[in-house]
Protein backbone atom coordinates (compact mmCIF):
# COMPACT_ATOMS: atom_id res chain seq x y z
CA UNK A 1 0.00 0.00 0.00
CA UNK A 2 0.70 2.77 -0.94
CA UNK A 3 1.97 6.68 1.32
CA UNK A 4 -0.97 7.98 -0.47
CA UNK A 5 -3.35 5.46 -0.39
CA UNK A 6 -2.42 4.77 3.83
CA UNK A 7 -3.59 8.67 4.13
CA UNK A 8 -6.48 8.16 2.18
CA UNK A 9 -7.67 5.02 4.56
CA UNK A 10 -6.97 6.97 7.66
CA UNK A 11 -8.60 9.70 6.64
CA UNK A 12 -11.99 7.69 5.79
CA UNK A 13 -11.68 5.84 9.24
CA UNK A 14 -11.18 9.28 11.04
CA UNK A 15 -14.25 10.56 9.63
CA UNK A 16 -16.08 7.46 10.41
CA UNK A 17 -14.99 8.15 13.97
CA UNK A 18 -15.56 11.75 14.29
CA UNK A 19 -19.30 10.66 12.93
CA UNK A 20 -19.81 8.42 15.43
CA UNK A 21 -19.21 10.59 17.84
CA UNK A 22 -20.59 13.04 16.59
CA UNK A 23 -23.66 10.35 16.29
CA UNK A 24 -23.24 9.51 19.98
CA UNK A 25 -22.78 13.48 21.33
CA UNK A 26 -26.37 13.84 19.87
CA UNK A 27 -27.70 10.68 21.78
CA UNK A 28 -26.50 12.29 25.09
CA UNK A 29 -27.60 15.44 24.48
CA UNK A 30 -30.97 13.80 23.42
CA UNK A 31 -30.85 12.05 26.75
CA UNK A 32 -30.04 15.29 28.88
CA UNK A 33 -32.98 17.13 27.56
CA UNK A 34 -35.52 13.81 28.37
CA UNK A 35 -33.47 14.04 31.79
CA UNK A 36 -34.55 17.45 32.62
CA UNK A 37 -38.02 17.28 31.26
CA UNK A 38 -38.64 13.74 33.45
CA UNK A 39 -41.12 13.10 36.11
CA UNK A 40 -39.54 12.49 39.32
CA UNK A 41 -40.85 8.84 38.54
CA UNK A 42 -38.86 8.29 35.31
CA UNK A 43 -35.64 10.01 37.18
CA UNK A 44 -34.07 6.72 37.95
CA UNK A 45 -34.30 5.28 34.37
CA UNK A 46 -33.73 8.44 32.74
CA UNK A 47 -30.23 8.88 35.12
CA UNK A 48 -29.28 5.59 34.09
CA UNK A 49 -30.18 6.15 30.49
CA UNK A 50 -27.92 9.65 30.06
CA UNK A 51 -25.21 7.78 32.51
CA UNK A 52 -24.83 5.05 29.58
CA UNK A 53 -24.51 8.09 27.03
CA UNK A 54 -21.65 9.84 28.98
CA UNK A 55 -19.87 6.80 29.04
CA UNK A 56 -20.30 6.35 25.30
CA UNK A 57 -18.80 9.38 24.20
CA UNK A 58 -16.43 9.06 26.63
CA UNK A 59 -15.34 5.66 25.11
CA UNK A 60 -16.04 7.05 21.50
CA UNK A 61 -13.87 10.25 22.33
CA UNK A 62 -10.38 8.37 23.57
CA UNK A 63 -11.55 5.60 20.60
CA UNK A 64 -11.02 8.61 18.20
CA UNK A 65 -7.58 10.05 20.44
CA UNK A 66 -6.04 6.72 19.73
CA UNK A 67 -6.38 6.66 15.96
CA UNK A 68 -5.69 9.95 15.67
CA UNK A 69 -2.44 9.72 17.56
CA UNK A 70 -1.54 6.50 15.53
CA UNK A 71 -2.12 8.40 12.41
CA UNK A 72 0.42 11.03 13.83
CA UNK A 73 2.96 8.46 14.95
CA UNK A 74 2.72 6.78 11.34
CA UNK A 75 3.19 10.27 9.84
CA UNK A 76 -0.12 9.88 8.03
CA UNK A 77 -1.44 13.24 9.10
CA UNK A 78 -0.12 16.51 9.92
CA UNK A 79 1.07 17.55 13.78
CA UNK A 80 -1.40 20.43 12.53
CA UNK A 81 -4.18 18.30 11.64
CA UNK A 82 -3.63 16.34 14.34
CA UNK A 83 -3.96 19.25 17.53
CA UNK A 84 -7.00 20.80 15.45
CA UNK A 85 -8.81 17.49 14.66
CA UNK A 86 -8.25 16.48 18.77
CA UNK A 87 -9.13 19.75 20.00
CA UNK A 88 -12.39 19.67 17.76
CA UNK A 89 -13.39 16.34 19.46
CA UNK A 90 -12.26 17.20 22.70
CA UNK A 91 -14.63 20.60 22.69
CA UNK A 92 -17.67 18.40 21.61
CA UNK A 93 -17.32 15.63 23.67
CA UNK A 94 -17.01 18.12 26.43
CA UNK A 95 -20.08 20.12 25.37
Amino acid sequence: MTKAEQIEVIKKKIKFEKDFLDEQIKKRNEARKEFEDCLIEECQEKQSKLDTCYTAVSNQYMYLCGVLATAYELKLISKNEYGKLCKQAFDEALN
